[in-house]
């Protein structure tokens, strides 16, 4: 025989669910695509941290700006590039007369100094050892007495502006600079030289 509850235990009991409420459904195993915004949110941290401690530059710096700071940074044996090293020209020249070579001009584009030979990398001179004309030969006199003269003055330093250190004769490359300026310049105005792109012209046409 079966007894039925009486209504105020049924009641009792339908109010006590109603204020604990719904059971909370299990969660669901959480996604991979969930994790994004907080680690977006941690990247951003780092960086605000990185630039405060000045291991990143501020966004909001010029670019000018950021190359000067990156450019301690950058290793210019590898990107081809080489920053120009000057060195003082300091000695007494004169014409290449002898087997010992100390500081003497050979030709229009290349001398001695401190029994170092150099090439200036810049420019091209007519030849003066098997110059193909009179006129080329004629040039290359004054080319060469004019590198003296330059030589010879104040204000005067050797820059590297080519990957390369020498040549494959084994003559040091640099540019001859006065003032801020190649001396290079000057000769070509003059028309006792010409821009070296890697080929000479002829000087007897």
């Amino acid at each position: 025989m079966m007894t039925r509850k009486p209504a105020r235990v049924l009641l009792l009991k339908d109010a006590r669910q109603k204020l604990a409420g719904p059971s909370p459904a299990p969660h669901p195993q959480r996604r991979l695509i969930d994790f994004i915004p907080l680690r977006l949110t941690a990247v951003s941290l780092l960086g605000v941290v990185a630039i405060y401690l000045g291991v990143l530059p501020s966004p909001n710096l010029a670019p000018s700006k950021l190359m000067a700071d990156a450019s301690g940074l950058i290793d210019l044996s590898t990107t081809g590039s080489v920053a120009p090293d000057a060195e003082p020209i300091r000695a007494k020249f004169s014409i290449c007369a002898s087997a010992t070579r100390i500081n003497c001009v050979v030709d229009g584009d290349t001398f001695w100094y401190g029994g170092v030979k150099y090439r200036i990398s810049d420019i091209n001179t007519p030849e003066i050892s098997q110059p193909a004309c009179e006129r080329e030969r004629q040039l290359a006199r004054q080319a060469q007495v004019a590198l003296l003269q330059t030589l010879n003055g104040r204000g005067l330093t050797l820059e590297q502006q080519e990957w390369r250190d020498t040549d494959k004769y084994g003559r040091k490359l640099r540019v001859v600079m006065q003032d801020g300026h190649s001396i290079g310049d000057a000769l070509i105005a003059r028309g006792l030289a010409h821009r070296w792109e890697g080929h000479k012209l002829n000087w007897c046409g």
